[in-house]
């Protein structure tokens, strides 16, 4: 061959020509190319060649696998594959620079290379293998890019997460005690200190105790402690410099997730900086320990917002991550819909990857095995995991998740649009994904459940009771802004009624206020569990949940009972009933304990992009933004809550030679007190009704 020809790898022709040698693949054999990254160093022409093998051989293939993200599709770098010259991106380019071995060759596995991109069948077939080629693999290397020229570290590091760290945390205490020598520093200038590594030093830091001792949480100044700058300047710099890491697109693809959950082991590369991942893990474990115990929680909401930030970014996706590796670790089942939830925020090129991206994480299959297909649309692949997990369930758990859509807006209503999860996610109610709630309340006539997928799955035939109309719908509850948040939960009181008579009774023999919020609670507390760690919601025990609500009104900026909140005259009524939601000029505002601060994320998290509304018979309910006046709630078969259904103008013949039959579109689940318990769904002098949902 040629050393000089250079040749387009994403086109057909020019795929046959570096593949030929290494084709076909046998997915019997599970056989996958190898990729050798030969020897070299410096600006030398990266030289790669492709080898086939199978992860059945014996001894098993040892090689490691790369995971990066492709980059900017215009700016690419030429490497040598097989003898042909062809341009990759720069950022894969840049992985390989880092990675090259001076007197050896390094075996990489890498999809964009060892995967013919051009050859849809080929693709769909070494997606059923990756599974294996991750558990397999001795280490997932993974490239989150160079830092800023600026702030690059003064040496190389390897962070490991235990006692060969020491030598490199003492020195880190040692630059702040008062009698270091910093007369050659310049306490303006950024370079002074190596950022990098004060930023990772810090992240080690986590996993070594309370809070209260490290630098980064609170200004520690003192007559033998001092920093280069002051401690808000130091805290910026830290979080500077953690911004490329935090912030590299490698969080945020679909693909990326199993390339850290599935091998037995993984490392970040960041630059000449890389972090055993085990080390990261256990950092933010244990921060996710502190922050919510009596310890720790205060500080950390009052420590520098940047470093708040920071580090709820970051601790938020690798706790997932965590989560997920713990499941694979220990034998759990994990099913596709709770793969797709907690990996919803992702992205991917492809639409199709949404589902396809993560299909190597699933271990058990309670319904129909979903097969990648990329010659498959985009709705019916999310169809097919809705179904499959419904039927495989036996219940409607699909249907209780955000539904608005986005890039697939001709989904039916009662599929989730999994691009709209990632793309809108700030329009959505994430709590639906984060915590479903909802599986506290019990499943509805779960003996009269049914689902028949109708016209090409377009249609789902379920069956139900009706509840009621809605009469009446309140502002939409957007964002978390305090006032915002505020304005709305006004709005709601007032559309109640409450500013007039709090007291009167409620269908289900409470009084209205008491109906009013136990729907912004949904009648639940959240609590922190003392062996794990994690703060976990519940249903109610007595006066459980209104004494947490109490305390709420008391520390909340969103409270109803704040200055800016209701007017004096219209909480009049309330006070009325109980004095104790009276506040005062020394009411302190924004201040929590670990209870009021549960109870606000929890609130938090249920309202937002809700909207309350009042149906015509007088229950109280919270449901989706969409809801309008004339939607019906439903108690479908199957499902653990009430349904926002709308009947469709139209009608459409659903079964050949049945006529043509009403259709209703589903736009969520919604909370309405007083028939969470199946007594709508239960009662027998309720018609039970077919529905065709559209």
């Amino acid at each position: 061959m040629n050393p000089q020809k250079r040749i387009n790898i994403r086109s057909t022709a020019g795929a046959s020509n570096i593949y030929k040698d290494v084709t076909p693949l046998s997915f019997q054999d599970e056989e996958i190319r190898m990729l050798h990254l030969e020897c070299g160093s410096g600006s030398s022409l990266l030289q790669c060649t492709l080898h086939r093998v199978s992860l059945q051989s014996v001894p098993t293939p040892s090689y490691e696998a790369l995971s990066y993200t492709w980059g900017d599709e215009n700016n690419r770098r030429e490497i040598v594959v097989n003898g042909y010259i062809v341009d990759v991106t720069f950022n894969l380019y840049s992985a390989l620079c880092r990675l090259r071995l001076e007197d050896e060759a390094r075996v990489l596995w890498i999809d964009a290379l060892c995967i013919n991109q051009t050859d849809l069948d080929e693709r769909s077939q070494q997606v059923q293998l990756m599974r294996n080629i991750y558990t397999t693999c001795d280490q997932t290397v993974i490239w989150i890019g160079e830092p800023p020229e600026d702030m690059l570290p003064t040496w190389e590091m390897h962070w490991t997460g235990d006692e060969r760290d020491d030598e490199s945390i003492d020195w880190f205490w040692k630059e702040f005690y008062s009698d270091s020598d910093r007369s050659n520093m310049d306490e303006n200038d950024s370079t002074s200190i190596d950022q990098i590594f004060h930023a990772f030093a810090n992240l080690r830091l986590l996993s070594s105790g309370h809070l209260s001792d490290q630098p980064l949480f609170i200004d520690m100044t003192g007559e033998e402690f001092s920093y280069y700058t002051t401690y808000s300047d130091y805290c910026r710099l830290v979080t500077d410099a953690l911004a490329p890491f935090y912030d590299s697109p490698w969080w945020t693809r679909i693909w990326t997730v199993q390339e850290i959950i599935l091998p037995p082991k993984a490392k970040f590369v960041f630059g000449p900086i890389s972090v055993d991942m085990s080390c990261l893990l256990e950092a933010f474990a244990a921060l996710a320990c502190h922050m919510f115990e009596p310890c720790c929680s205060e500080l950390f909401s009052r420590c520098n917002v940047r470093v708040r930030k920071c580090f709820r970014q970051l601790g938020s996706v690798l706790t997932n991550i965590k989560n997920m590796r713990a499941s694979h670790g220990d034998g759990t089942n994990v099913e596709l819909w709770e793969t797709l939830t907690t990996f919803r925020a992702r992205h991917a090129t492809d639409n199709r990857d949404k589902v396809h991206g993560v299909l190597g994480l699933v271990n058990t299959w309670s319904g129909q095995p979903i097969v990648p297909n990329y010659r498959a649309a985009t709705e019916t692949i999310y169809c097919q995991a809705a179904i499959s997990t419904a039927i495989g369930t036996q219940s409607l758990f699909p249907l209780h998740f955000p539904l608005q859509k986005h890039a697939c807006p001709n989904l039916p209503s009662w599929c989730v649009d999994w691009t709209a999860a990632s793309a809108l996610a700030d329009q959505l109610n994430v709590y639906q994904w984060s915590q479903q709630p909802f599986k506290v309340f019990p499943t509805h006539g779960s003996d009269h459940f049914q689902i028949v997928p109708r016209l090409d799955n377009r249609i789902l035939e379920v069956c139900g009771r009706r509840g009621d109309r809605v009469a009446s719908v309140g502002k939409i509850c957007q964002g978390n802004e305090p006032n915002e948040k505020r304005k709305a939960y006004c709005d709601w009181f007032l559309l109640t009624g409450l500013h007039r008579d709090p007291s009167r009774m409620y269908r289900s023999g409470c009084s209205y206020f008491e109906a009013f919020w136990k729907c912004l609670c949904w009648d639940m507390t959240l609590h922190m569990s003392e062996t794990a760690g994690i703060a976990i919601s519940a249903r109610s025990k007595g006066a459980e949940s209104y004494e947490a609500f109490v305390g709420y009104c008391h520390s909340s900026l969103k409270s109803i009972f704040h200055p800016e909140g209701l007017s004096q005259a219209d909480r009049e009524a309330v006070l009325q009933l109980d004095k104790r939601f009276q506040t005062t000029a020394d009411t302190k505002w924004g201040q929590y304990s670990q209870s009021d601060y549960l109870v606000e994320q929890w609130i938090n998290g249920l309202t937002l992009n809700t909207t309350f509304f009042v149906t015509d018979s007088g229950y109280l309910g919270l449901g989706p933004p969409e809801t309008q006046i004339g939607d019906e709630v439903w108690c479908l078969f199957g499902g653990q809550m009430p349904f926002i259904l709308r009947p469709v103008a139209t009608t459409q013949e659903v079964i050949l030679g049945q006529g043509k039959k009403q259709l209703h579109q589903v736009f969520g689940t919604c909370y309405v007190h007083g028939i969470m318990d199946g007594e709508i769904a239960n009662d027998d002098s309720i018609p039970a009704e077919i529905l065709y949902l559209a």
